[in-house]
């Protein structure tokens, strides 16, 4: 028996399973319209597994966005108070006093409006001249947590 290339890929087509078009059970002729395929598609089962799969990625990836948002806010309020600080010295160069509310450096144009309240919408709370900072001010913001005097607490001093 003369082995050639056809007879060595119909081997390899019948143990791997597959068929000519031709060879398929149930194979239709020319005259009689393409035969239809009652398997295509995606039974329920399969397409609510692979939702489950998605939502728990998306789920993943949302507890991952909320801490970095979490974290950009803090060093967002770490800036502010930094700005305030420089504000409050800039104020204490050009008057010989302390400002005694961070509405006063906005007026007086040594502090952006939007620098003037924390990420968390709170104001920042002066204290000049600090007691801390003995040379300019004390100036900071309530955190996460929107009270005052708590570990989370964002302080010009500890900057």
């Amino acid at each position: 028996m003369e082995i050639t290339t056809t007879t060595v890929l119909n081997r390899i087509r019948a143990r791997l399973g597959f068929a000519l078009p031709s060879e398929r059970r149930g194979a239709r002729g020319p005259s009689q319209g393409p035969r239809v395929d009652r398997q295509a598609g995606f039974t329920l089962l399969e397409i609510m597994i692979v939702l489950a799969i998605i939502a728990m990625l998306a789920g993943g990836v949302g507890v991952a966005v909320f801490k970095s948002f979490q974290k950009a806010k803090v060093s967002t309020a770490k800036l502010r108070v930094k700005a305030a600080r420089d504000a409050v010295t800039q104020y204490m160069i050009e008057t010989p006093s302390c400002p005694k509310s961070i509405e006063e450096l906005v007026s007086g144009k040594f502090l952006d409006k939007n620098n003037a309240k924390d990420p968390w919408g709170v104001n920042l709370v002066i204290k000049c001249p600090g007691t801390n900072d003995t040379d300019g001010a004390d100036i900071s913001s309530p955190g996460p947590d929107k009270q005052d005097g708590t570990a989370d607490d964002i302080k010009s001093w500890e900057l």
